[in-house]
């Protein structure tokens, strides 16, 4: 390991319809090296993240937003490890754990074995939400804002669509070689990703839009039309999504909301 630049990915036993196959955890860069992601607390995780590191000295240990699934096994893969935390302190506050002993903010960077890792803003998932962008590897570390496989979730209270497409129109500017995402396999055609996925967000704000003309007036009767052929455990998530681009069009004054019914403007 030691002079090479590595790349090990470590995927969680929290399988479902959200996770996809599992939280991804990243092991990064040559000694010291990085942990992007530690994801749930599972002991069988967590072994196996200390197997894949060996004897690597770890510079941090990462996370790139608050959700269990991502941050709950920071904790105690920092006792197992001796690392140090490198979160927002927001995100710390937020997933329950210590202050990082690496307070981060969106444009820092800190240095490690393979280079220099840099905190890109990613809100919209949810508002503390941040990538990792390893400009040396061309690689950016994408948690829950770009999947590799399907998309976010992106629902009130936490999602914000417009601050989402911000992000996604942000992350497109970066030269970039892979997409990491936090569930789902790599990505190596990260342009073409990322411009689906704004594109994919604008045509179902159409398709929002055209329901609210059809007269549907409930987040429930969008989503209804709008994904027809849905299986039933994930009309929640549907619907949040719905919620999402309702609330954009509210803000946007192109859609009015009266006595819990959205009416299209004009």
């Amino acid at each position: 390991m030691a002079g090479q630049r590595w790349l090990k990915t470590v995927v969680a036993g929290n399988p479902g319809p959200l996770t996809l196959d599992g939280t991804r955890t990243y092991l990064l860069g040559r000694d010291p090296c990085v942990v992007v992601d530690p994801g749930p607390d599972l002991a069988d995780h967590l072994d196996a993240v200390e197997v894949a590191l060996g004897a690597a000295e770890i510079a941090a240990i990462c996370i790139t937003h608050h959700h269990a699934d991502h941050a709950a096994g920071a904790a105690e893969l920092a006792v197992r490890l001796g690392a140090p935390l490198a979160a927002l302190s927001e995100s710390a506050a937020l997933a329950g754990l210590e202050p990082p002993e690496i307070p981060l903010s969106p444009g820092a960077s800190f240095a490690f074995g393979g280079g220099r890792l840099e905190v890109i803003p990613a809100p919209g998932h949810c508002p503390d939400h941040v990538c990792f962008h390893w400009p040396q590897a061309g690689a950016l570390f994408t948690g829950d804002t770009v999947l590799g496989e399907g998309t976010s979730l992106i629902a009130p209270p936490e999602g914000d669509m417009a601050a989402y497409l911000s992000t996604l129109k942000r992350l497109a500017r970066l030269e970039l070689a892979v997409l990491c995402p936090g569930h789902g396999p790599l990505i190596n055609e990260p342009r073409e990703k990322i411009a689906e996925y704004i594109e994919h967000r604008l045509q179902r704000e159409v398709q929002v839009l055209d329901a609210l003309s059809a007269g549907a007036n409930t987040a429930t009767e969008i989503r209804a039309r709008v994904y027809p052929d849905l299986e039933p455990r994930l009309f929640g998530a549907a619907e949040g999504t719905v919620q999402a681009h309702l609330a954009k069009l509210v803000n946007e004054g192109r859609v009015r909301l009266r006595e819990g019914r959205y009416l299209p403007v004009g």
